[in-house]
């Protein structure tokens, strides 16, 4: 902790004595994601720092507009623009940042935070604990270090994030210093369920639709202990702007299944994957293969290639792992 409370000490040195902020996350962003970057331009603002929070994904997803500074979220643009220094949230390499990456001032003015393991040293200050259950319980330790003090709607920020990575703490990364920091962030008035309702049960009926296809065509491989929930081309051009992000969690919801994956073609030859795993299978080291990562329990990938084809050597690496 000591080692720990020296980096969070730097941190808040270093934005101390910096202006002028890039912030910005992973492509693809979710709720912690969402949750940690605005966290910190939190942080930022009440300092009376400038900064702008850019991420690579060209839309938003909506159902995370209650959060305090939805509206200062910018998609990348192309045109040239100089910051003096960057802080960027739960990812944990340069080439998951997308687009914004272009816009990185130099090594020694950059800060990373994240849970994730650790994949190329682009930052010289560096916030990584691939214990924490999220990036906003990371976050949540350099806020309660500030001279700035917590409030409802900075609180709402970090608590959204971690139940977003902990899955209303039902996850297998939930850890006692979440329920601490949970307990004293609903103290600044926040209700927990109103949360839970946002982020977990505001899908519209076309999301569900969606969903249901993906549930009554699900596969069963490795004797099942393999189950994949695919997504073909045709329902993503009807899905593009709809959250189905929870077929994640369903592909592992089958009993004696170990792993479950996601597959999603976006385009003809663009495949999105998520991985989950119950424990037996590192999904990180086999999304890594295939140009992705993540964690041990969760992680996914983005490969350009035919869907059949990459279902078939990711079950592969699966086997190798279970047979191992």
């Amino acid at each position: 902790m000591a080692d720990r409370d020296e980096i969070y000490r730097e941190i808040l040195d270093f934005i101390s004595r910096m202006d002028n902020f890039l912030v910005s996350t992973h492509l693809s962003a979710d709720g912690d994601a969402y949750g940690s970057a605005l966290a910190i331009a939190y942080l930022l603002e009440k300092t009376g720092k400038r900064y702008q929070l850019i991420i690579h994904d060209q839309e938003k997803d909506d159902k995370y507009a209650f959060l305090w500074g939805w509206d200062k979220i910018k998609s990348f643009d192309s045109a040239p623009q100089r910051f003096e220094a960057a802080i960027l949230l739960d990812v944990p390499s340069r080439s998951r940042i997308g687009d914004p990456a272009s816009l990185l001032p130099a090594r020694e003015y950059c800060v990373k935070i994240d849970h994730h393991p650790d994949e190329d040293d682009f930052a010289a200050y560096n916030l990584i604990n691939v214990k924490a259950s999220s990036t906003c319980s990371l976050v949540y330790e350099i806020a309660v270090r500030s001279a700035a003090p917590m409030d409802r709607a900075w609180a709402e920020l970090l608590l959204s994030g971690i139940m977003y990575d902990t899955g209303r703490f039902s996850f297998s990364n939930t850890n006692q210093r979440d329920f601490e920091i949970a307990a004293d962030l609903v103290s600044y008035g926040l209700f927990p369920h109103l949360i839970a309702n946002q982020l977990f049960f505001s899908n519209n009926f076309e999301s569900l639709r969606v969903i249901g296809y993906g549930l009554a065509n699900i596969e069963s491989h490795l004797d099942g202990k393999v189950c994949v929930i695919y997504l073909p081309e045709e329902i993503m051009r009807e899905a593009r702007n709809l959250d189905v992000e929870e077929l994640s969690n369903y592909s592992l919801a089958v009993k004696g299944v170990e792993v479950g994956l996601f597959v999603r073609q976006m385009e003809t030859n663009f495949v999105k994957v998520s991985f989950r795993s119950k424990g037996k299978v590192d999904v990180n080291s086999v999304a890594r293969k295939f140009g992705g990562g993540g964690h041990i329990h969760a992680a996914g990938c983005r490969y350009n290639g035919d869907p059949e084809s990459l279902k078939t050597q990711i079950i592969a690496e699966i086997q190798k792992q279970l047979e191992g």
